[in-house]
């Protein structure tokens, strides 16, 4: 459904593909919670340079959710041991994860930074570089694809094609009405 949605944006496949791999990376690193901020900061501060399909980005770091949370950041975490080293288990790590509430998540941010800040960190860095740039050409022909499968219903080409000339007084004027309509 995400991806439908995705598909379905009215813009250019670039700015659609940008936009999703930009929130790609933002939804692998562990900052649930403020991704969608994240995401309109950094549309922000990158519109002297770029634009992105912010709305592609919005859809795409909801990858990470309640639900996929856990094995995204174990995933995270497990990368990042091959770097600094970490000793957490599975369960360890899900136990961490658990929160309610605001304070709650609070609490939860803290004490995931200072038990496994580093592995995870380091990891997620590696591993949204590497999905977001997989995601960029994957997501350019999805769209390029869609795109072309997509009906052309725009009001001011059917407009020029339906133009009829109006009667024109001598047979002169109306060569010149056909040379402006064919050309």
């Amino acid at each position: 459904m995400l991806l439908r949605s995705i598909l379905m944006l009215d813009d250019s496949a670039h700015s659609i593909a940008l936009g999703t791999a930009i929130g790609m990376f933002i939804a692998l690193t562990p900052t649930v919670g403020i991704q969608m901020l994240m995401v309109i900061c950094f549309a922000f501060l990158m519109r002297p340079f770029f634009r992105f399909n912010q709305i592609a980005s919005l859809i795409t770091v909801y990858v990470s959710n309640p639900l996929t949370i856990v094995p995204i950041y174990w995933f995270d975490y497990k990368i990042g041991t091959y770097y600094v080293g970490g000793s957490l288990t599975q369960n360890d790590f899900a136990r961490i994860l658990e929160f309610e509430g605001f304070s709650g998540w609070w609490e939860t941010v803290k004490q995931l930074l200072l038990e496994v800040g580093s592995p995870l960190i380091i990891g997620s860095l590696v591993v949204a570089t590497f999905f977001s740039l997989a995601t960029y050409p994957i997501m350019l022909r999805l769209v390029m694809h869609f795109q072309k499968l997509r009906p052309v219903t725009d009001p001011v080409e059917t407009e020029a094609q339906t133009v009829v000339p109006s009667k024109p007084a001598d047979k002169e004027q109306n060569t010149k009405s056909v040379h402006l309509h064919s050309s």
